[in-house]
């Protein structure tokens, strides 16, 4: 009988081949088990770092609205409130009815303002480019701003939308003015089936993206690109303006 025939000989080779079966199946299993851990860590960190983001996202929601009431309150009890006293006081003391008349005129012109920030008239009804149009009027005794809308679809947008695209605009002229000096601003819009394309221009001074991205502005304006399902980027050259674009997909 040969050596390899012997049964001892032949279980210690089955032996060995369980155990090296065994071995390389053990490191297959410990190899698949470290990148299933690997890849479960990594899963719950995006995950941790999503939800950190949308509670961020959402103090900003609720510190804008905040600021909003504030901004609003601030506005009739300052501009509205301030007219009708005058006129109440004028009432009360000696007073021409054009004086009357006149301060009647900006009380009601100011309660129209306001009324107009907080929800566009007519926004069901209007298109997007009109509501832009409405929009920049008031701007224009700050800033020469150019229009060019590119309606290129018979779709209308809903309300939820409009509004949403109105305060974009809303944030992108109240940087401008805040943070970039400029004089004048071009507005372009375009209105596909597919998309929404909002590119403003400036000739401002330019900004560093980086030094406001803690603030509520931007942070606000994320939130509603996620509302709008839209991506944007703000592109600024120093000394030769900012190039803020928003693309939504319809």
């Amino acid at each position: 009988m040969e050596k390899w025939q012997d049964p001892e000989v032949i279980g210690l080779w089955i032996a060995i081949i369980i155990v090296l079966i065994f071995t390389i199946l053990l490191f297959v299993v410990s190899t698949l088990y470290a990148g299933y851990k690997k890849m479960t860590e990594a899963n719950l960190r995006e995950a941790k770092m999503q939800l950190d983001h949308q509670k961020k996202l959402l103090d900003t929601n609720l510190q804008s609205q905040e600021n909003e009431r504030k901004r609003i309150a601030g506005d009739l009890h300052d501009s509205l409130i301030g007219k009708l006293t005058v006129i109440r006081m004028k009432n009360q003391v000696a007073y021409t009815a054009t004086e009357i008349d006149e301060l009647l005129g900006e009380s009601i012109a100011e309660a129209r303002r306001i009324s107009h920030d907080l929800t566009p008239p007519l926004i069901e009804f209007l298109s997007i480019e009109e509501l832009i149009d409405q929009l920049i009027t008031p701007w224009q005794q700050k800033l020469h701003i150019s229009f060019y809308p590119d309606v290129r679809t018979d779709d209308v947008l809903s309300p939820q939308i409009k509004i949403q695209v109105l305060r974009v605009m809303q944030e992108l002229v109240t940087n401008i003015i805040k943070h970039a000096f400029a004089t004048h601003v071009q507005v372009h819009l375009r209105h596909t089936h597919k998309k929404l394309i909002l590119r403003v221009n400036d000739n401002g001074r330019g900004f560093d993206p980086t030094q406001l991205k803690a603030g509520i502005g931007l942070q606000s304006l994320e939130l509603r690109m996620q509302y709008l399902n839209a991506k944007h980027r703000i592109k600024p050259v120093k000394g030769k303006g900012t190039t803020a674009l928003v693309i939504a997909t319809l």
